[in-house]
């Protein structure tokens, strides 16, 4: 993926939430399911209401990554584990004002992974007519997997080129792609409930992954490391993202096991929250 080496970074004296986020909408499939009578949903629709999400407030500070940087290179040289969720901890809490703000910089990801969760359930149960004849019309022309993971991306994500539409795009894609080799007889379009949260688990462990690089800046590869070196540390460092992401996302599904529509997005918020969370308190 390009996008960890396009950016050195936000700077200091900037809003952490640039004002043009929330400008970003969702996927082509939008108002697919009308509102049933009685203002709740009728089903699971693949564009979900977004909830209301407070901005991510306040002024970033001066050096505002300097303790990140610092701790993400030592686990450059050294493949330290400490220094990794020592590095999230201070992204999260100082480079972006806590958790909450993290995971509201994260609401286009989260948004997506919304919209990812009820097109598939909604593609698996037939339970719209718009999406019945998307997927009639997609199964007709007898699609490859990468045919199936482009349509579905397509779906829910919006391509105004920026660099989170893009960076959707590009985890979403890669988290298909790493489902299908866990299992590679899946069906995109008839999973399981219990394979699309995993398929989100790998998405916004990919979404966090990729969010840290692109603020931090081109650390890793200013870290002299061999090519091969670079991705085995972004590699691990998704992988202890997406062990507490997944953590979190269980025990909120073991709180809420049939989220609506509308909770979707606030429960993928707060799973993130709560995952920073963790990495703050461990510093």
């Amino acid at each position: 993926m390009g996008t960890s080496t396009s950016s050195s970074g936000p700077g200091s004296g900037v809003p952490f939430d640039p004002p043009w986020l929330d400008q970003l909408g969702g996927g082509d499939a939008e108002n697919a399911q009308a509102p049933a009578d009685d203002g709740e949903e009728a089903g699971h629709s693949n564009n979900p209401p977004t909830p209301n999400i407070e901005p991510a407030v306040g002024i970033a500070p001066a050096r505002r990554f300097a303790n990140a940087r610092r701790e993400l290179g030592a686990f450059a040289r050294s493949g330290s584990r400490e220094a990794l969720g020592k590095a999230i901890g201070h992204y999260s809490r100082t480079g972006m004002g806590g958790a909450r703000n993290t995971a509201a910089r994260l609401r286009t990801s989260t948004r997506s992974a919304a919209g990812l969760i009820s097109l598939l359930q909604t593609a698996r149960d037939g339970s719209d007519p718009r999406i019945n004849q998307w997927v009639s019309s997609l199964i007709a022309r007898n699609p490859s997997a990468q045919d199936v993971i482009n349509e579905v991306i397509q779906q829910v994500t919006t391509s105004g080129g920026s660099l989170e539409e893009e960076s959707c795009k590009d985890s979403m894609a890669q988290a298909m792609s790493e489902l299908m080799e866990i299992q590679p007889d899946i069906d995109l379009l008839n999973m399981t409930d219990g394979n699309i949260w995993t398929l989100v688990e790998f998405f916004l462990s990919h979404e966090a992954c990729s969010r840290l690089q692109l603020d931090i800046g081109q650390l890793f590869e200013s870290s002299k490391l061999a090519p091969r070196e670079v991705v085995a540390r972004i590699n691990d460092m998704r992988d202890y993202l997406k062990a507490e992401l997944s953590a979190q996302m269980r025990s909120l599904r073991q709180a809420n096991g049939n989220p609506s529509s509308r909770q979707l997005e606030s429960m993928m918020q707060q799973a993130l929250q709560n995952t920073f969370s963790v990495y703050e308190g461990a510093l």
